[in-house]
């Protein structure tokens, strides 16, 4: 199972803004530059998101991308579920009434859990939280330089 690059740079933009103070607007442009993501593809996701209520773009001299919602009230659940639709580990999970094995089947219980506490897990955790790692993670480059990320990245969440 792997997300799409789509929802991933999805949830980059959100982290972007997520990170800035609030209020503030970026331009698209500076997004894509300080996420590694390419402009035009960065555009179609900005319109995806705009859509679905995650954040707003005005354009003009004044204008640019800011979060529509608090980041404390985003959950990556919610964005990937946005890009990707309902997260379904299998068929079964999807339609149990379309696996012929459903009713005796041994391994169903194991991805219902798993799916269960993926959803749990990224219903739970808000870009607030999110952007809070990323500061930790840019302090501590700052302080000791490019091997520092691995062991902020490992720390558990606040």
């Amino acid at each position: 199972m792997e997300i799409s690059r789509r929802a991933d740079y999805a949830m980059r933009v959100i982290l972007d803004l997520a990170m800035l103070p609030p209020g503030m607007r970026t331009r698209a442009r500076d997004i894509a530059r300080r996420q590694a993501i390419p402009y035009a593809f960065l555009q179609k996701i900005i319109r995806d998101l705009c859509a679905a209520g995650f954040v707003t773009a005005t354009r003009g001299r004044r204008g640019g991308v800011m979060l529509a919602r608090p980041p404390e009230s985003i959950t990556l659940l919610e964005v990937l579920e946005a890009m990707e639709g309902p997260i379904r580990l299998n068929r079964c999970s999807r339609e149990p009434s379309a696996c012929p094995r459903y009713t005796f089947c041994a391994i169903h219980p194991i991805w219902a859990q798993a799916q269960a506490y993926l959803q749990t897990l990224l219903g739970s955790t808000t870009f607030a939280e999110v952007a809070r790692r990323g500061r930790q993670i840019q302090a501590a480059i700052a302080r000791n330089g490019a091997a520092a990320p691995a062991a902020v990245a490992a720390a558990p969440p606040e």
